[in-house]
């Protein structure tokens, strides 16, 4: 939504050299947007089928058009008692529809929209009859529409977003897929079918109003049976469920005409023809591929300028897997920083320099950050790690390792116990291993190709964390991860297994642990400790990343533990 508002907001500067004709085609796309949005809650995601969705646009058609022409009323109350009286409508419409599902509901909504539009017909000293109104007054110029009706698609997407994704949205998805379960969960079947038919019903009457005081012509024809079966193509074609859905089926809906204005062929042929490939070959709608292009393929120039760009700002040290980035700061017993997946050097920074008599090191692991890359093995890294000590006589070091880097920590600590005082693990991997639910696997590939889902899932872990340019380079540093990298990690961190193998571990060890990790529970946590002989520090409401998000709290409960070790 973020990229359509400001391809609108660039568009802006052009609009007084766009033709009226142009300016036209773009409002009827906002207003039908907002109509197929209301029918998407009904039939995407509450599960009920409506064919009479266009009755709605007619009530708010009317009721907006005949208050301002008959009474004088203003045109904003006009559309505001227009959007109440669709929601009271839809209201009524929407009880019928607790006893009745599938094909019975149907016809009643089938019936519904011909009797209004008979009715409407009928009502000439006050509609016009079949005719219709002409001269209905219009909001202004044809840029004049173009704002208003972008601004109520901006409003109307917004709070559609905050239904949908909200408790009532997560109830109408139950509702949708079996009923008899939602109740048993405690979802309120009667109150929530009342709601998506008042919120959609509400949405199409806007979208009506919007039509009339746009458009200035209305009649019963225009919003008859057809028209509610064009609203239903719309939201199939676009994509039932899906937020972007209705945007994409309005707007092949009203640019198909254009296009095809001078061809000679049936527009109504060419649109059943585009919903008949759609059902067979796009189930899930336009919208639904469209974003998986997106999410695959649009920001891979911008992943990979990221993945090039940055400079060092540390030292290196050469191992047997190429050279090891690394920062320090502070002087006394050396304190050694290991990143999680997707990790690097600069979430240790918050702590760098910030304990007395350590000298804090922050290393990126090979195949992180500006490291060299590698096979990617734990043992890999294990033996990396072990290097650096060596290489930069750091032996007697005190270990914290987070994440991924706690499963380097525990087995280096079982390699090599000779190397190290203690060991202070943050939210580190089970000593059992951590393997990735299948359902997970497919976001790895997005992880590597489009860096929104990326930070999507870094601001996830870090939702404490208030300074936003620093997540933002973690972000950036997150995508110089070896992209070959992202399956293996999964791979390794699932076949990670210490149990029975540290009867002889003898490395002081502390284990902190953030209680609203999404990641670890605290049985994985109490397991692990139990086989380390660790002490368990635990954080309240905090996530997976205590050193970065409670950094003054971190600090002050591992000092007692640093002071122990370091003595």
């Amino acid at each position: 939504m973020r990229w359509l508002l400001l391809l609108i907001l660039l568009s802006v500067p052009f609009l007084p050299s766009v033709s009226g004709f142009i300016l036209t085609l773009l409002n009827l796309t906002f207003i039908y947007s907002i109509a197929a949005m209301g029918l998407n809650v009904i039939m995407g995601y509450a599960g009920q089928i409506s064919i009479g969705h266009a009755a709605f646009m007619s009530v708010g058609a009317y009721t907006s058009a005949i208050l301002v022409q008959r009474f004088s009323i203003p045109i904003p109350v006009s559309i505001l008692i227009a959007i109440v009286f669709g929601a009271i409508v839809g209201m009524v419409l929407g009880f019928p529809a607790l006893r009745l599902k599938g094909f019975y509901l149907a016809i009643v909504t089938m019936g519904f929209v011909v009797a209004i539009e008979q009715m409407f017909g009928a009502w000439e000293t006050l509609t016009g009859g079949h005719i219709g109104l002409r001269n209905i007054k219009l909001f202004g110029s044809d840029t004049t529409s173009y704002y208003v009706n972008l601004s109520f698609l901006l409003v109307c997407f917004y709070l559609f977003r905050l239904l949908v994704r909200g408790k009532i949205g997560r109830a109408l998805a139950a509702m949708r897929e079996n009923e008899l379960v939602a109740r048993v969960f405690g979802v309120h079947l009667t109150y929530h079918k009342v709601v998506a038919f008042s919120f959609g019903s509400a949405l199409a009457a806007l979208a009506g109003a919007l039509y009339a005081h746009t458009i200035g012509y209305i009649a019963p024809s225009l919003f008859g049976l057809g028209k509610s079966l064009d609203l239903l193509a719309m939201v199939v074609i676009g994509g039932l469920a899906l937020e972007i859905g209705p945007f994409f089926g309005a707007t092949l809906y009203t640019v198909l005409p254009f296009f095809f204005s001078r061809s000679g062929f049936s527009l109504s042929i060419i649109f059943g023809t585009i919903l008949i490939l759609t059902v067979l070959f796009m189930p899930r709608g336009i919208a639904y591929h469209a974003m998986n292009f997106w999410l695959k393929w649009a920001e891979l120039p911008l992943v990979w300028l990221k993945r090039r760009s940055g400079k060092p700002e540390g030292k290196f040290v050469e191992t047997s897997f190429g050279r090891l980035h690394y920062v320090e700061a502070g002087e006394g017993i050396p304190l050694i920083c290991i990143h999680g997946n997707f990790g690097s050097f600069r979430w240790f920074k918050p702590i760098l320099g910030r304990i007395s008599n350590f000298k804090t090191i922050a290393l990126d692991l090979p195949n992180f950050g500006f490291s060299d890359r590698t096979i990617p093995t734990l043992d890999n890294y294990v033996k990396a790690v072990e290097e650096f000590i060596e290489k930069l006589e750091l032996n007697g070091a005190i270990v914290l390792a987070h994440s991924l880097g706690g499963a380097i920590g525990m087995k280096l600590a079982l390699k090599r116990p000779d190397l190290l005082r203690g060991l202070i693990l943050v939210d580190p991997c089970p000593i059992d291993g951590l393997p990735t639910p299948t359902e997970n696997l497919p976001y790895l590939e997005l992880y590597k190709r489009n860096r929104s889902v990326l930070r999507r899932s870094l601001y996830g872990l870090l939702s404490n964390v208030k300074n936003r340019k620093f997540v933002e380079q973690l972000v950036d540093d997150a995508l110089k991860m070896n992209p070959e990298a992202v399956y293996a990690h999964a791979d390794e961190l699932g076949k990670f297994d210490l149990t029975g193998q540290t009867e002889n571990y003898r490395v002081k060890t502390l284990l902190v642990w953030g209680d609203m990790d999404p990641l670890l529970t605290r049985e994985q946590m109490e397991n692990t400790c139990k086989a380390l002989k660790a002490q368990l520090v635990v954080f309240s409401n905090v996530g997976h990343t205590p050193f970065v998000e409670v950094t003054d709290d971190f600090l002050k409960r591992i000092e007692p533990f640093l002071k122990e070790v370091g003595a």
